[in-house]
């Protein structure tokens, strides 16, 4: 071991490791086999300071690369030559020195336009060569019985080519995974619990970046494979990673609000709770949430692009400890006791993050984590099946759906006594969205979707004549206040954004519920009951028609949609118009001015023979959800976002030689 001068006073010497030496060495374009055969013999068995070498390959000018390459091209190749040397431990500096070598190169390239990241990495002439060899190891290494740090290493290294660039399409060098690919090894990840515990976040994060590889531009064998993906255990392992990100979420929110409650004298002030969370340092917050976005993005991928998935979100899970996810911080792990491990549901789990998510979407990555996950439920609710599951009478749940501070009402979470079909917690967190984000900034996208799911689910009632026990009145008078909110605040909107789309969306729900509520409303009474809305609530939909008709005849960028609007308003305007006056005239009779609802619920049962409405048809079609084009700025920008918070949290230099040793003698 030599030495050198620390500058500063004292000319005192720092010591300088064997290993540092030599990456100075070989970055000065030195050859390090002169005189010494065994050089790399020698090299793979002094232990990698990962720092030290992505310092030297970070510190080398844009003259020098071209100088260097050729040492760099044969760390690479004596590197992945090594992987199938018979000495474990020269196997694992092998990779874990490729890894630290593949990132630095990352970074220069980044820091460089127009200079090549294959050539200078491997070499034009033998890279497909060399990727062919790396990925056959690391195959072999993910399949067969290896040491659970060698495991971590090959899906760290996965990791770093994966998250290599910030645009994931421009990164050249997972050509290589779509000519040899890793599939198979990732999902052996998710079939066993031992791995699954140890690597299935891992995992599931490379499988769902590769998925987003040139997935709109060309053949992406990762998409094909996870469409077609059938085993039952690798599926039920994939629900169970996603649901293990999104409980810890959920469990350190309800600890926090009960230590909140009940730590100090605030507790009392039961408002003062939700805003602990509300209020939590927003960059602490983002955080959280955005550590979250690689298993909402996993979840998407499998609903959007597999049908046979959509059989676990009616599943039980009751393993073992839950996986902690690779990118959380030491400072905050996800701390789950077995005997915390009751038996969980991953759409519950789900609908209960959501509504925590959901509480304050004011900042631009919680709006794009609530958007996502607003896009999954709306993907669930087109698909047949998964709609099926949760009007099942058979499967029920209890959700716990987290409800924000608000005027009227404090914070809290709402337990269910009873167990009801899923889809009643899901029209319940979208009546809780809609009621709780009537705000000048109008999240009209979000809106959209929430309205949108609602209009699903009442469309597969329709058609399969479905119904439920559900408190209808609930929607119905939120839908009424974000009407007559949009309304009241007409001059504000309308500078920014095209609300008549909401209102047609309101529009459409109650009308499916107008033309064939007898077929899915659980009573008769809920019938009337509608009615009785509508008409207490005239003003409102009177209100919107002026508005609709105005805009409607005054032309501009809105006039489609206000046209739609008004039409769509008929029938709700004659049952207005039908029952308001014979009201009035039951009152005069009877002498009453302020009747009770049952009067006149009476006097619309006595009625109804003599109410025309119009047929309208296609009540129960919507436009189904496509990703392209729509859609795809929303995940190029989510996708990068991602890569780039999951590339800065890969730790490499956290081995330990000790536990290498015992790892490989653990399976001999």
């Amino acid at each position: 071991m030599s030495v050198r001068k620390r500058s500063g006073s004292g000319g005192r010497k720092v010591l300088k490791e064997k290993i540092v030496q030599l990456y100075e060495g070989i970055f000065r374009g030195e050859c390090m086999t002169l005189g010494n055969i065994n050089f790399w013999e020698e090299f793979f068995l002094l232990k990698p300071k990962m720092g030290a070498l992505e310092t030297e390959i970070g510190n080398l000018q844009a003259d020098q690369l071209s100088g260097i390459r050729e040492n760099l091209n044969t760390v690479v190749h004596q590197c992945i030559q090594h992987l199938s040397n018979s000495h474990q431990i020269k196997v694992v500096y092998a990779l874990q020195t490729l890894t630290g070598v593949v990132r630095a190169v990352y970074k220069k390239c980044a820091q460089l336009s127009g200079f090549d990241l294959v050539n200078f990495l491997i070499g034009f002439d033998r890279a497909e060569q060399e990727m062919s060899r790396l990925l056959q190891h690391i195959n072999t290494f993910l399949i067969n019985e290896s040491p659970s740090c060698l495991k971590d290493l090959c899906l760290k290294f996965l990791l770093v080519l994966v998250t290599g660039t910030d645009n994931v399409s421009s990164n050249t060098l997972l050509e290589y995974l779509l000519i040899n690919p890793v599939f198979d090894s990732l999902i052996l990840m998710l079939a066993q619990s031992d791995l699954r515990a140890k690597h299935g976040h891992q995992a599931i994060t490379i499988l769902t970046i590769l998925v987003q590889y040139r997935k709109h531009d060309s053949t992406n064998p990762y998409i094909l494979n996870l469409s077609i993906l059938e085993q039952e255990l690798v599926l039920h392992g994939y629900s169970q990673i996603v649901t293990s990100s999104l409980s810890g979420y959920t469990q350190k929110y309800e600890e926090m609000v009960k230590e909140s409650s009940t730590s100090t004298w605030l507790g009392t002030l039961s408002n003062m709770v939700g805003n602990m969370f509300i209020q939590e340092d927003s960059a602490v917050r983002n955080e959280k949430l955005r550590s979250h976005n690689p298993a909402l993005m996993a979840l998407y991928e499998i609903i959007h692009l597999n049908r046979n998935f959509i059989t676990t979100l009616a599943h039980y899970q009751t393993e073992g400890p839950n996986p902690v996810p690779s990118n959380e911080t030491e400072e905050n792990p996800v701390d789950v006791s077995p005997a915390d491990l009751k038996s969980v549901n991953l759409l519950v789990t789900f609908l209960e993050y959501i509504s925590i998510a959901m509480q304050d979407s004011k900042s631009e990555v919680a709006q794009s984590n609530v958007n996502l996950c607003f896009i999954i439920l709306t993907c669930i609710t087109e698909d047949q099946y998964a709609t099926a599951l949760m009007h099942d009478p058979n499967l029920v749940y209890k959700v716990k759906l987290h409800r924000a501070p608000m005027r009227h009402r404090k914070a809290g979470s709402e337990i269910e006594v009873h167990g009801r079909p899923l889809v009643c917690g899901l029209i319940d967190l979208m009546v809780e969205f809609i009621r709780s984000h009537l705000m000048k900034r109008l999240p009209h996208q979000l809106h959209m979707f929430a309205i949108g799911c609602i209009h699903k689910v009442l469309a597969y009632q329709r058609r399969c004549r479905v119904r439920i026990s559900y408190n209808w009145r609930e929607l119905w008078s939120t839908l009424i206040a974000l009407v007559k909110f949009i309304v009241t605040n007409e001059s504000f909107f309308v500078k920014k954004l095209n609300v008549f789309t909401i209102c047609l969306q309101v529009s459409t729900v109650f009308n499916i519920f107008i033309t064939y509520g007898d077929t899915f409303l659980p009573s008769a009474a809920s019938y009337d009951e509608l009615y009785y809305e509508l008409v207490r609530c005239q003003d409102v939909f009177d209100n919107l028609y002026t508005m609709s008709l105005r805009y409607s005849m005054s032309g501009g960028e809105f006039k489609d949609t206000s046209i739609k609007v008004t039409n769509s308003l008929i029938n709700i305007r004659a049952i207005t118009s039908h029952f308001q006056p014979r009201i009035e005239a039951w009152l005069a009779a009877q002498q009453i001015s302020t009747p009770s609802e049952t009067d006149i619920l009476e006097v619309v049962r006595s009625n109804y023979d003599s109410l025309t409405l119009k047929l309208q048809e296609n009540l129960d079609q919507y436009e189904a959800y496509a990703e392209h084009p729509n859609h795809t700025p929303f995940f190029t920008n989510l996708v990068r976002n991602m890569v780039i918070d999951y590339r800065q949290n890969i730790v490499l230099d956290d081995l330990d030689l000790q536990e290498v040793l015992h790892n490989f003698s653990s399976i001999q």
